[in-house]
């Protein structure tokens, strides 16, 4: 392979890192050059060399590239598309897959709770797991969006840094951020009704249901559970923490101002004015630049909410349609769909190791071997090294 030297001793896995606004780095199996898609914007190939196998998201990141994930392929199966790669969404701390992490230990939580016969544990550890590995999908579908609509614009002619634009791709994009509010809104809920079952050795289930005066309840959404910690007078850490970031100006409340305002009152695109697409230029070292695409997010989905609510002004969207047509066309949001779902799905994911170690079992890890009887499994509790 010309210009690609052959490394021998790197894991024989090909990676694919999903980046911010679409664009693409390749790293190819066994070779220490990384390829970013879409060419430069004077038609160059803008390629990097890596030391190490390790080495790709640093190098990408002193380019200024926010990396969204990353997909492994490693069995042929996922090469020839019998079975899926493997995504990791790729947050920037000292754990880097902070959801692959969670992912494995809420399956050992699911298989410690079974084990120990606690079916409510069981459900809700198997719950969240799901939830987690369907937040990371979600995640990599609008990434993948983000990338086929780069790809239609790429194909185009005259990309016009800063150009509003709304092709057959763009509902699209906005469809997939839909659907990953919607499933951490669950992700959300099911670890809140977790809290409320096991935190504290299961010392707040019983100090809510006391201070609201109902021994029967049952919380499980994050709006039931805040009217209950806003009336404990002594919280943990966690229990503050959680009392804090579903409040007011938290980031579980702001999400849970996008996910209800697409879920009862219009598409987050229709919300206010119409939103478009952006084009725009990432900038790299040495001059270079490179295509991406951005989604604007509208800044104040909790007053956009209560306005829609009333149902007193729709008249304004045609009234003002010349005012509301121009603020479109200047609005670049105060988030980026795609940058805003990383973020959340980030703190999620670190929120669920906080929650897990209100568990009231280790986890556990199955195993299997094989006798002269056939295939025998075995489950016993993770070493402590590995409690996250």
């Amino acid at each position: 392979m010309v210009g690609r030297p052959i490394k021998e001793d790197w894991p024989a896995c090909s990676r694919f890192v999903h980046i911010a606004g679409g664009i693409l780095a390749t790293s190819e199996i066994q070779t220490d050059r990384v390829r970013l898609w879409p060419l430069t914007t004077n038609g160059q190939v803008c390629q990097i060399k890596i030391d190490t196998f390790g080495a790709l998201y640093g190098s990408l990141s002193k380019l200024n590239l926010n990396i969204i994930g990353v997909e492994f392929i490693t069995h042929q199966m996922e090469f020839t598309g019998q079975a899926p790669t493997q995504f990791r969404g790729l947050i920037k701390q000292e754990s880097i897959w902070p959801n692959w992490d969670a992912t494995f230990l809420w399956g050992g939580l699911t298989l410690s709770a079974f084990h120990n016969k606690n079916g409510l544990a069981y459900d809700l550890s198997n719950r969240i797991k799901f939830q987690l590995q369907t937040i990371n999908d979600r995640i990599k579908n609008l990434s993948l969006a983000y990338h086929q609509q780069l790809n239609a614009r790429n194909l185009g002619k005259n990309f016009k840094e800063g150009q509003r634009f709304q092709d057959g791709y763009t509902n699209l994009v906005y469809q997939e951020f839909h659907s990953f509010l919607f499933d951490a809104g669950i992700m959300r809920d099911y670890l809140c009704e977790y809290i409320f079952n096991f935190a504290n050795g299961g010392d707040l289930n019983r100090v809510i249901k006391q201070v609201l005066n109902n021994s029967k309840l049952e919380v499980t959404t994050a709006s039931g559970l805040l009217k209950g910690l806003k009336k404990v007078v002594s919280l943990t850490d966690l229990e503050s923490n959680l009392k804090d970031i579903m409040s007011k100006d938290g980031w579980l409340y702001e999400l849970g101002q996008y996910r209800d305002l697409v879920m009862y009152s219009a598409p987050i695109n229709l919300a206010n004015s119409q939103l478009y697409a952006i084009q725009e230029i990432t900038e790299l070292p040495e001059g270079q630049k490179i295509m991406s695409v951005r989604f604007p997010l509208p800044a104040n989905p909790s007053e956009l909410y209560s306005e829609r609510s009333k149902r007193t002004n729709f008249d304004k969207y045609i009234n003002q349609f010349k005012e509301l047509s121009k603020l479109s066309l200047e609005n670049r949001g105060k988030y980026d769909c795609l940058e805003y779902a990383h973020k959340v799905f980030g703190l999620l994911s670190n929120l669920s190791l906080e929650v897990a170690k209100e568990s009231p079992y280790k986890p556990m890890e199955q195993t299997y071997f094989l006798t002269q009887e056939g295939n025998i499994s075995s489950a016993s509790y993770v070493e402590d090294k590995y409690i996250l």
